[in-house]
């Protein structure tokens, strides 16, 4: 075999199912994790008697099952299917608006909302169906794509095509162009940021009504220990708590890497998960694919860091929403950026979260990186202030939650910066805004042999199915390599 060893920079996602594909067929892989644990973003911790999930917070299926099933993940991991996706209430408008399967159900609210946009609200519903029947060519590299093959491919989606065009802007333009009630453009903003396209949020709704959108039974843990198994299972060898400060290049091609320790790791091929600012312009020293690096760094929006704040109660919450997206709020600043919306995600759900009687409450908030690196000796303090802050906008909404508190814990920016290497604590890499989702980003270097890039950083919108993908799309790109068929 040509490419036998390789190295995986990143025990995340994207390195695990790379690793368990690589595995398969023959390869020798070393994971190198600069974490004490695998996992990466995909993450879950553990505080006294809870469960503090850091992941996920709906899983794709659909197309993605396949790739979950290859991966040992299902049936080994039990999902319930989401009838209910959210809830948005907006406080001074008195507006609450559930999203659930019942999509005809979700066009009746929306039309009592706003009759005026009746002839838009249908075009949401039946453009969410249309998307939902698209392929996301979960095993279909771009690399290996010929031009018979993207025609084909246009033609099994010509029917799809009006909507895509339609809803391929951004959505605060859609919005601007399409939708005359404030308040319902205020409703569809819970669905995606502004940025992304709106085909984000049709792409929610058409999967939701499917029944393509569930969570883990056992959570976030669950899915991440199930594919750490697969790979242990296979064979893979594992560097934990190892850091890569080099990729090692000979000769135009990647031979290796050398970790902050001294060590070498010797390889025929390396595969980095690691960000493409951190692979590019540090691991590799700028020499190859720097200009366009710095180009996508300098025009290309990343997903906002966030703050994080859970809070372990003695409360069941059992008859409140698992997602609840609060609107209206009295602007709030939390961690240098200024608010107006609360994004509550309650653990209520799964007996893994909490004892009995008792649940996890979340706010997500978007926060600046920047402010938190410069915190220095007050970073604690800062920490403890939004836990306090956290309560205060919460309790309004949940009334009780202030005096039920038995835990808290706050990730911050610098949480997944130091644990996941999340460039500027951007946890999914690149907001697919400005055309971004459409446009594909190489898994190789240009002058650069041997090396591959993989995870969320060559996938525009980043996410839990697109980093498995690209782990089995690098795989088969070394494969074809190679002059053989992947064997998944």
């Amino acid at each position: 075999m040509a490419s036998s060893r390789l190295v995986i920079i990143g025990g995340g996602l994207a390195g695990l199912s790379a690793g368990v594909y690589a595995r398969r067929n023959g390869y020798e892989t070393t994971i190198v994790e600069h974490n004490l644990a695998l996992g990466g973003v995909c993450t879950a911790w553990r505080r006294g008697e809870y469960l503090v999930d850091g992941c996920i917070h709906w899983l794709t299926g659909g197309a993605f099952d396949r790739v979950y099933e290859e991966l040992g993940i299902l049936p080994a991991v039990q999902r319930h299917t989401l009838e209910h996706f959210s809830t948005y209430r907006h406080v001074h408008d008195h507006i609450q608006v559930s999203v659930t399967k019942n999509l005809e159900a979700l066009a009746r609210d929306l039309e009592d909302l706003s009759p005026t946009d009746r002839d838009e609200i249908h075009r949401v519903v039946d453009g969410a169906r249309h998307l939902a029947e698209l392929d996301p060519r979960v095993d279909h590299p771009p690399e290996l794509s010929t031009l018979g093959d993207s025609v084909a491919y246009l033609w099994h989606a010509r029917h799809e095509i009006p909507t895509v065009m339609r809803f391929r802007k951004p959505m605060k333009r859609w919005l601007e162009e399409h939708v005359k009630d404030p308040r319902l453009a205020r409703f569809f903003e819970h669905l995606a940021p502004p940025e992304a396209p709106a085909l984000f949020m049709l792409m929610v709704l058409g999967y939701l009504e499917r029944g393509y959108l569930s969570r883990p039974v056992g959570g976030t843990e669950a899915f991440r220990d199930a594919l750490i198994a697969s790979y242990e299972r296979a064979g893979g060898k594992v560097r934990v708590h190892a850091t890569v400060d080099e990729i090692l290049v000979a000769r135009d091609r990647a031979v290796g890497v050398r970790l902050d320790d001294g060590e070498i790791i010797d390889a025929d091929v390396v595969i980095s998960t690691s960000s493409m600012p951190e692979t590019v312009l540090r691991l590799l020293g700028g020499h190859f694919g720097a200009d366009a690096a710095r180009k996508r760094l300098q025009t290309w929006k990343l997903f906002d860091p966030i703050v994080l704040a859970s809070f372990g109660v003695s409360l069941a919450l059992k008859d409140e929403p698992s997602l609840l997206h609060v609107d209206g709020v009295t602007p709030f600043e939390l961690g240098g950026r200024t608010g107006h919306q609360l994004y509550l995600r309650l653990e209520n759900d799964d007996p893994c979260y909490a004892p009995p009687g008792h649940s996890v409450v979340q706010l997500m908030a978007a926060t600046h990186y920047d402010w938190w690196a410069k915190r220095g000796t007050g970073y604690n303090a800062a920490k403890d202030a939004v836990a306090r802050q956290a309560l205060e906008l919460i309790e309004p909404h949940l009334p009780g939650v202030s005096d039920a508190v038995q835990m808290t814990d706050i990730a911050t920016p610098l949480t997944f910066w130091t644990t996941a290497r999340s460039w500027r604590g951007s946890y999914e890499g690149w907001m697919p805004s400005n055309g971004q989702i459409f446009e594909h980003v190489p898994k190789t270097l240009p002058g650069l042999s041997g090396m591959y890039m993989a995870g969320q950083w060559v996938e525009p919108g980043g996410g839990v199915p697109t980093a498995v993908m690209s782990g089995r799309q690098v795989v088969q790109l070394l494969c074809a390599g190679d002059h053989r068929e992947l064997v998944a």
